[in-house]
């Protein structure tokens, strides 16, 4: 299905938007023009913006983006050097208000690499998409912990951005990228749904998938 070409600003979509978030919504020129560009040299005008304030607001803006035919891009931090947070669509950014951290579940202890006596301590935590990653860093320093991977704007990145870019630091080639780091994924589909995917429901993901793979290829086709 081709999309509907709207005009920045649309005040039809807008009213539709406001209507349907918690969250603010906001399409006036200054706004569309910082959401405009990223860390990337390039520079695209966006439909409009909407900073969710939940799960339900993502999911409300989805259904009235499809009933226009419209894209949505998700946005943290805006550090992208390759532009994947600026395009003609409706961003959702996620940095303003889905920034909450949960608290440490341990996974255990071993020892030290190298052979040392010291004990390692890993463990859990459950984020939400905007919560930047030196934020995350000063939450779990306390308990003697970090999150292992460490990007030059981790200052800025948000973990949604950092695990939808599978980003990469650089201690990496021990610690591993995002894909190694991440346990589990809640997801918003295009259509609405919400779904667990990772390590701890790997079962039921694959079968949900698996069973509705014609589904979910008329939404990404």
């Amino acid at each position: 299905m081709a999309l509907t070409r709207l005009a920045p600003g649309d005040p039809t979509l807008e009213r539709k938007l406001a209507r349907a978030v918690e969250g603010e919504v906001r399409f006036d020129r200054f706004t569309r023009g910082l959401y405009s560009t990223d860390a990337s040299h390039y520079q695209v005008e966006p439909l409009g913006i909407v900073f969710p304030r939940s799960v339900g607001d993502v999911q409300a803006v989805l259904e009235v983006a499809r009933s226009h035919d419209v894209p949505v891009l998700p946005r943290g931090g805006g550090t992208s050097q390759c532009g994947q947070t600026i395009g003609r669509a409706i961003v959702l950014d996620t940095h303003r208000h889905l920034n909450e951290v949960g608290p440490v579940e341990a996974l255990g202890h071993g020892e030290e690499s190298g052979g040392g006596s010291q004990a390692s301590f890993s463990g859990c935590i459950d984020v939400e998409p905007g919560v930047v990653l030196d934020h995350l860093n000063a939450t779990l320093t306390p308990d003697g912990l970090w999150f292992p991977v460490d990007p030059s704007t981790g200052s800025r990145a948000t973990l949604g951005g950092m695990a939808g870019n599978n980003s990469a630091g650089s201690r990496s080639i021990h610690y591993g990228m995002m894909v190694d780091n991440v346990i589990d994924l809640e997801v918003v589909l295009a259509d609405g749904r919400r779904l667990w995917l990772g390590e701890s429901v790997r079962t039921g993901c694959a079968d949900t998938i698996a069973t509705e793979r014609e589904r979910l290829q008329s939404l990404y086709r």
